[in-house]
C-alpha cells in the first residue's frame, strides 16, 4: 500500500516591477537621490563656482602680457678655397714632420652642428647675452612693453652681488627663453627666442648669430696665428737646410770639374743633387703653408651662414585663453560636486 503523497506549499509569487510599490523604487535609488538632492540643494554653488573660476581664468590670461618668438637658423661652413689646399698639402705635411697641417685642413670643413647647438647654451656667449644692453623701446604696434637695458633688468634678477644676479640671469635664459633645436643630417642649426618684446625678441636672436660668427671667426684667427709662428720657425729651418745642402753640392762641384768618368763621383754628386731637391721641396711646402697661414690669420669673412633671419619674422605667441578658461570652468564645476556632497555627508552625521 502505497503512502499517500505529501501536501507541496503553493509556490511563492515573485514581484513583477508592476508589484512594487513606491517605498521600494524610493530604496532602491536612495543613493541617488541622495546625491541629486545634495547637489541640488547647493546649485548656486555648482553654477557660480565653476563660473567664477572661468571669469578669473580668462581675466588673468588677458591681462598676461603676450610672449613674442623670433626663430634663427644657420649653417656654419668654411671657406673652401683655402680648406682645399690645405687638404692637399697634409699628406706631404705629414712626411715632412708637420702633422698640425693634416689637422688644421681637417678641421676647415664644416663644423659639427651639435657643437653650435652647445656653444649658444654655453657659459660664454649666454653671459654675454644677458650682459650686453639693448635698446627695444619702439617695439611698434601690438609689439609689447617698450624696454630698454640688459636682460639682468629684464628678469628683475635678485642676489646679493653683481655677480649672483648675472648667473640667475643666465639661467633663466638658458631655461625659458632660448629654445636650441639641432638637425645633425643637415648640420642647420635652428633656435628660438621668446620674450614679452618682440624688437628684443629679434635683437637677441641677431646677437646670437653674431657672437657664434666672432667665436668662429677668433678661432680660425687664433688657430692660424699660432700655425703660423710654428711655420715660420720651420721655414727658416727648411732655409738653412736648403742653403746648407746647396753650399755642399757647389763644393763638389767646384772641387770636381769633370767627375763623369768617375762612378764614385758622378754617384756623389746624384746624392748631393737629390738632397737640394728634397730640401728645396720642404722649404717650397713650408713656405705656402706659412703664407696660408698669414691670409687665415687675417680673413674676416663671414663662416656662419643665416638661412632664417630673425630680422621682421618674429611670432606672436597666443594666450591660449579659451583651453585656461574651460580647464577653469572644468576644475570649478569638479570642485563644486566635491564641496556640496562632502557638506550634505556631514549634515547626514551630524
Amino acid at each position: 500500500m502505497s503512502a499517500p503523497p505529501r501536501p507541496t506549499a503553493p509556490p511563492t509569487e515573485r514581484p513583477t516591477p508592476a508589484t512594487l510599490s513606491n517605498a521600494d523604487v524610493l530604496a532602491a535609488f536612495a543613493p541617488s537621490n541622495m546625491y541629486v538632492d545634495a547637489l541640488r540643494k547647493r546649485a548656486k554653488l555648482v553654477v557660480a563656482l565653476p563660473i567664477i573660476l572661468a571669469a578669473l581664468a580668462t581675466a588673468a590670461s588677458m591681462a598676461r602680457q603676450r610672449s613674442y618668438e623670433a626663430h634663427a637658423a644657420f649653417l656654419s661652413s668654411e671657406p673652401q678655397s683655402l680648406s682645399g689646399s690645405l687638404g692637399a698639402l697634409s699628406s706631404v705635411a705629414s712626411q715632412l714632420g708637420v702633422p698640425a697641417l693634416s689637422a688644421v685642413a681637417a678641421g676647415s670643413a664644416t663644423g659639427s652642428a651639435q657643437f653650435y647647438g652647445d656653444l649658444l647654451v654655453s657659459n660664454a656667449l649666454t653671459h654675454t647675452i644677458v650682459t650686453t644692453r639693448f635698446d627695444a623701446s619702439t617695439p611698434g604696434e601690438y609689439g609689447g612693453k617698450p624696454f630698454t637695458g640688459t636682460l639682468v633688468e629684464y628678469y628683475s634678477a635678485t642676489g646679493k652681488t653683481t655677480a649672483d644676479r648675472e648667473v640667475g640671469s643666465m639661467r633663466k635664459f638658458a631655461k625659458s627663453t632660448l629654445k636650441v633645436v639641432v638637425d645633425r643630417p643637415t648640420g642647420v642649426v635652428r633656435f628660438s627666442v621668446n620674450t614679452k618684446n618682440r624688437l628684443l625678441s629679434a635683437l637677441i636672436a641677431r646677437r646670437l648669430l653674431d657672437l657664434v660668427n666672432d667665436f668662429n671667426l677668433r678661432r680660425r684667427q687664433t688657430a692660424a696665428g699660432a700655425e703660423r709662428e710654428f711655420d715660420l720657425k720651420r721655414a727658416q729651418a727648411a732655409a738653412d737646410s736648403l742653403r746648407a745642402a746647396e753650399a755642399v753640392l757647389a763644393d763638389f762641384r767646384a772641387t770636381n770639374v769633370d767627375f763623369s768618368r768617375s762612378p764614385r763621383l758622378a754617384t756623389r754628386e746624384a746624392e748631393l743633387q737629390r738632397r737640394v731637391s728634397l730640401a728645396l721641396q720642404t722649404y717650397t711646402t713650408i713656405a705656402q703653408r706659412y703664407e696660408l697661414a698669414n691670409i687665415e690669420a687675417v680673413r674676416n669673412t663671414p663662416v656662419v651662414t643665416v638661412i632664417d633671419a630673425p630680422e621682421g619674422l618674429v611670432e606672436a605667441r597666443p594666450r591660449h585663453t579659451a583651453s585656461i578658461a574651460f580647464a577653469a570652468f572644468a576644475f570649478g564645476l569638479v570642485l563644486a560636486v566635491v564641496i556640496a556632497l562632502n557638506g550634505e555627508r556631514l549634515a547626514a552625521l551630524r
